[in-house]
């Protein structure tokens, strides 16, 4: 029975070694055929790729003219508001990412990646039959499908993932004060919510007790306010000038008064905790004036669903007064923890 199925085994190899040479035989006269017939690379096959590579260079040319490339704001590290978001193109792998967290982040990013690209590589070793059409390699044409049809369910998906923080409006000044507070090296003088250097006096704690024209006067000339000032001058423009100023500005948080913490404690300590006091249901509020500005703070009490539109907070506007909005906002944005 076993060298009967050897026998049979053997004669169907053979069938299909020999329907493999006529299939090449057949291909290599219908080849020499089409080539007698057909013409030349050059300069026929040559003259339609530049064509292709001209219109090509002209549609993206004008697609860059017209629209431009939609950079982001320069990087700041002091922005804790910002959402990574990858181009269109790597967003599935972002999506990826999510189903492995962790310290299994690796596998989404580097293993399965490399097995992709092992696969492709061995498709021709894998694939050999002599059909090109799709409907005659069903197994590596439903293999394909899938794989298009994941790529793009994982694309759609990062696309509309909700952001990891909300989405709040910029002042541009603001922003660039802030980037010209970095580049300008000037924490390594001044210390801002606690971080910084001693030479000059903590920035936060100053600011508030200045007017506007005396910190622009400051920034133009340091000498013309404080005449033994070491500070350098550091010749900067107007608008420069503008930035730094809302910035230094937004640094002061004002003063709340003594009715702030007991607001606080009334509306919202039921669900936040304070330096070990209060609920669980709602973040630790002892550090927030580190990583949000006083701004975000007030929008925030007010109506949170505006502000983050999956927050579960209620909103306080219409139940507590402005003045106490804005007082509350005051006394935990002076919270940097202990």
């Amino acid at each position: 029975m076993g060298s009967v199925n050897r026998q049979s085994r053997s004669a169907i190899r053979v069938q299909r070694d020999g329907n493999m040479e006529r299939w090449h035989e057949e291909y290599k006269k219908r080849y020499s055929q089409l080539k007698e017939q057909g013409r030349s690379f050059f300069p026929y096959s040559v003259f339609k790729d530049i064509v292709v590579i001209v219109v090509t260079a002209c549609v993206l040319g004008s697609l860059a003219w017209r629209f431009g490339a939609h950079l982001e704001d320069l990087a700041d590290p002091m922005d804790s508001n910002y959402n990574p978001r990858p181009e269109w193109y790597f967003l599935f792998l972002f999506q990826a990412l999510k189903f492995f967290p962790g310290e299994y982040e690796a596998v989404a990013a580097v293993v399965l990646p490399a097995l992709g690209i092992a696969v492709l590589f061995l498709v021709p070793l894998l694939d050999y039959g002599p059909g090109r059409h799709p409907l005659d390699r069903l197994r590596w044409t439903s293999i394909g499908l899938a794989a298009i049809t994941g790529f793009g369910y994982l694309t759609y998906s990062g696309y509309t993932s909700p952001l990891t923080n909300p989405t709040i409006e910029k002042d541009p000044l603001l922003a660039q004060g802030r980037r010209l507070f970095t580049e300008l090296k000037c924490a390594y003088c001044h210390k801002v919510a606690g971080k910084g250097g001693d030479v000059g006096p903590a920035l936060d704690g100053v600011t508030g007790h200045k007017s506007e024209q005396w910190l622009a006067r400051h920034l133009q000339d340091p000498r013309s306010n404080i005449p033994d000032s070491n500070m350098p001058r550091f010749n900067l423009l107007d608008d420069e000038i503008r930035g730094l100023v809302v910035y230094l500005k937004s640094l002061d948080v004002g003063t709340y008064s003594k009715a702030a913490p007991r607001l606080f404690a009334e509306n919202c300590t039921v669900c936040h905790k304070v330096y070990g006091e209060g609920g669980d249901s709602g973040p630790d509020l002892s550090s927030i004036g580190s990583g949000r500005d006083q701004a975000f703070i007030k929008s925030y009490i007010a109506d949170p669903v505006q502000v983050d539109s999956d927050s579960i907070m209620p909103g306080f506007k219409g139940q507590l007064s402005q003045a106490q909005i804005d007082d509350i906002a005051k006394y935990l944005a002076s919270l940097k923890g202990r």
